[in-house]
């Protein structure tokens, strides 16, 4: 990877110990206009960029929360059509984002050991019409002055309290004699108005751009004379746009307005903005003065939002001249497939994923858009088919993994969400079933997408926390951890049975799948001692974890996995989880799989088609259930109408998916909806290939009663699109060039090659 050179420029902040939205600017005097201008721009936490009134970039939040200390993003915009002969302005505006968050919360942001003022970095590399070149980078001769944002915080809100034109000090021709010189950080050169900076690794933003998607006009709910309750009609991850209607004079009275923002509404019909999490009195609210005569509209500038419902409460007849939008924004990911179904709540379920997947994807996937916004690794891990199914998650990832890594702990530890500001080391700690993702993560990206420089540069990290996790082994050979099969029904968090089984099995996967990497790369990792590097030595350490799980867990004797503590609260009831994991994983010995299937079949029949799973359970029961001749139970489980379940979300009118089974707080939340993988892999059939798309599978299962299903999925080496009638008996199937499908339908197998392809049976 090719990094920049901080010292191309200066980071500049503004002056005091803790700069709110500083507006740092720069006049610039051209002698002709330029035929290439190329701006790279970063800041620490987040910033806008303009130039002659124009904001440039089409990201939000830029430029993506990373630990600065090991490496900063850095945004390049192309700005030559906005610069011109004479004056022009270079203007940034920063803000706190996760860097210099003051917002006491439970994951300690405000705490972050890289904590410092906001401050940005900028070079602009310009090729003019007369033939000479130059470059203009952040340095002394900038000035600055605070914004019209004097608040603001990702869990918070912003508060808007501007004193003239927000834009103004952005154009050409704006008086900005008063405006201060700008605190340049320390060089070797010079240690003039200096500010402390570790030196990171600077490297062009990796991921995609935050962008707004969808534009919103919400519907009342209810109103008085001094608040509205407005709904979105779905749970969305943005903000709202606050503006003045059209027929409001110059020289009307300005408007202040309170607005807060919540997924769900109370019963007394007023929004649930509270999070427990967040230890003050504000939440997802914005405070806005609206000027009629210079400032008639504001949106949020350095933060976002998780809502469904915005309350707005502001002074009577107010009301009447304000005009809300909402704005739907995530990352610009682009879809890898499309379903459509002829059962329309298979269809709902996988459009309410992807929409829940989205509203958590903001330079990293998070949790969700409200409550946390924490890179929580456990819930991507269970997700993963999902996520790479769906959309095209290759630059994502490649950060993510960065960011996995740079945060890895000399004993090879990491935390349970990332980036991380400290916190997850040991809070909610150990947990493998979160932190294996590291090594699955490497499969996955060079299995997808070929990415084999991936597994070359964090093999040794991943070999690194595996040794960790063998390092825990207790006397029983087993690998403990705190939460487990996390939020299973009747739970409040961490799953109530012998978690040794669980993370002990994620542990062993995790090993299996750094040897698949290592080997699918075809190049060695530099040699380190304390990693893990060998595919025969990782499988080797998987096979004893798996043995040590039977010899635990397993009664031969009743076919079915069990704690092994009588006294414990696990052990007094038959655990689904507990079974569904070593099937999944093919850990149960060949004489007992029918006997354990069979038990779990009875469990799920006697609890009315119910589901007993939290996180991990859910992603594995169905895909389980199909592989050993259970499918119509499968659907029955996904679309039984009543509690534990997910139809009950849906038809209760929600477009996403809640994170809980009982009294969720979130209701945009995607690691309960990992059954949709279930639906494209086995109601569909279609089925990636051990080591990529080269060779696929082609298997839907004759069980499952559902007549028409179509998917389209976009791969590195074409499109495949796949249509099953099981009503019609038929199949089409299009194989891209260098692939072949293996199709397996009732009575009829066929290896495919490329081209269009027709089978009935």
């Amino acid at each position: 990877m090719v990094g920049i050179s901080s010292s191309l420029a200066r980071w500049i902040t503004a002056p005091g110990p803790d700069p709110q939205n500083p507006l740092l600017r720069l006049g610039l005097d051209l002698p002709a206009p330029p035929v290439s201008a190329t701006w790279l721009v970063t800041g620490l936490g987040t910033f806008r960029a303009h130039v002659n009134g124009v904001e440039v970039g089409e990201g939000r939040l830029e430029p993506g929360l990373t630990d600065p200390r090991s490496r900063v993003q850095v945004v390049e915009l192309e700005i030559a059509t906005l610069l011109h002969r004479g004056e022009n302005v270079l203007g940034i505006e920063l803000g706190r984002g996760f860097h210099t968050m003051t917002t006491p919360n439970e994951w300690r942001w405000h705490e972050a050991p890289w904590r410092s003022p906001v401050r940005a970095w900028a070079l602009l590399r310009l090729h003019l019409a007369d033939g000479s070149s130059r470059a203009v980078a952040t340095g002394e001769d900038w000035r600055t002055r605070p914004g019209p944002v004097t608040f603001d915080s990702m869990y918070e809100g912003e508060t808007f309290a501007p004193t003239e034109d927000p834009a103004a000090w952005t154009r050409p021709g704006y008086d900005a004699a008063d405006w201060e010189p700008v605190l340049v950080a320390r060089t070797s050169r010079s240690a003039r108005r200096r500010a402390e900076l570790p030196e990171p690794v600077m490297q062009r933003r990796v991921q995609e751009p935050v962008v707004e998607q969808d534009e919103i006009v919400p519907e009342l709910v209810s109103s008085t004379l001094t608040r509205a309750v407005l709904d979105m009609g779905r749970v969305i991850a943005g903000w709202c746009e606050f503006s003045l209607a059209d027929d409001v004079p110059a020289d009307a009275p300005p408007l202040e307005l309170v607005a807060r923002h919540a997924e769900k509404l109370r019963e007394d019909g007023r929004v649930d903005a509270a999070n427990p999490h967040v230890h003050t009195d504000r939440f997802q609210e914005d405070r806005v003065l609206l000027h009629p005569a210079y400032a008639r509209s504001f949106a949020p500038r350095h933060s976002y939002k998780g809502f469904r419902y915005v309350e707005v409460e502001a002074a009577p007849g107010d009301l009447a001249r304000l005009r809300v939008t909402g704005f739907l924004a995530h990352a610009d990911l682009r879809a890898a497939s499309t379903l459509t179904s002829a059962d329309p709540y298979l269809q709902r379920f996988d459009a309410a994923m992807r929409a829940s997947l989205l509203n958590n994807m903001h330079h990293v996937p998070t949790d969700s858009p409200s409550q946390e916004k924490n890179g929580w690794t456990g819930d991507a891990l269970t997700a993963l088919a999902a996520m790479t199914t769906s959309f095209d998650m290759r630059r994502m990832l490649r950060k993510w993994l960065d960011d996995q890594v740079d945060a890895q702990r000399p004993d090879g530890s990491l935390a349970v969400i990332s980036p991380s500001p400290g916190w997850g080391y040991e809070e909610l700690s150990p947990a493998p079933e979160w932190t294996c993702l590291l090594p699955m993560l490497l499969e996955e990206m060079v299995v997808e997408h070929g990415e084999a420089d991936l597994v070359a540069r964090h093999a040794p990290a991943a070999g690194r926390y595996l040794a960790h996790e063998l390092g825990r082994r207790d006397g029983d050979g087993l690998i403990g951890g705190v939460l487990g099969d996390y939020l299973s029904p009747g739970s409040p968090g961490p799953a109530p049975e012998d978690r040794r089984l669980s993370a002990t099995l994620h542990v062993a996967r995790a090993l299996r799948a750094l040897a698949h990497a290592l080997e699918l790369a075809g190049e060695e990792p530099a040699a380190d001692g304390s990693a893990l590097l060998d595919p025969a030595g990782l499988r080797a350490e998987a096979e004893a974890l798996e043995r040590a799980v039977n010899t635990v867990f397993l009664d031969p004797e009743r076919g079915l996995y069990r704690d092994p503590d009588p006294d414990s609260p696990g052990s007094r009831a038959y655990r689904q989880t507990s079974n569904i994991l070593p099937l999944a994983f093919d850990v149960v010995p060949a004489e007992h799989v029918d006997a354990v299937v069979a038990h779990l079949v009875e469990d799920i029949e006697a609890r009315g088609d119910h589901h007993d799973c939290g996180h991990l359970g859910v992603r594995h029961l169905l895909p389980v259930l199909s592989r050993h001749g259970h499918g119509a139970l499968a659907l029955r489980v996904l679309e039984n109408p009543t509690a534990p379940g997910w139809r009950a979300w849906l038809e209760a009118g929600n477009a996403t998916l809640a994170e809980k089974w009982e009294d969720p707080r979130s209701h945009s939340h995607y690691f309960m909806g990992t059954p949709v993988t279930w639906i494209h892999e086995h109601a569909l059939g279609l089925q990636r290939g051990r080591d990529g798309w080269q060779e696929f599978r082609v298997a839907p299962d004759p069980d499952v009663p559902v007549g028409r299903l179509t998917m389209t999925r976009r791969t590195d080496l074409g499109e495949i699109v796949l249509k099953v009638d099981r009503d019609a008996r038929t199949l089409s199937l299009t194989v891209p060039d260098g692939t072949s499908a293996q199709v397996l339908l009732p009575g009829l197998e066929r290896d495919l090659g490329p081209g269009e392809h027709v089978l009935t049976w």
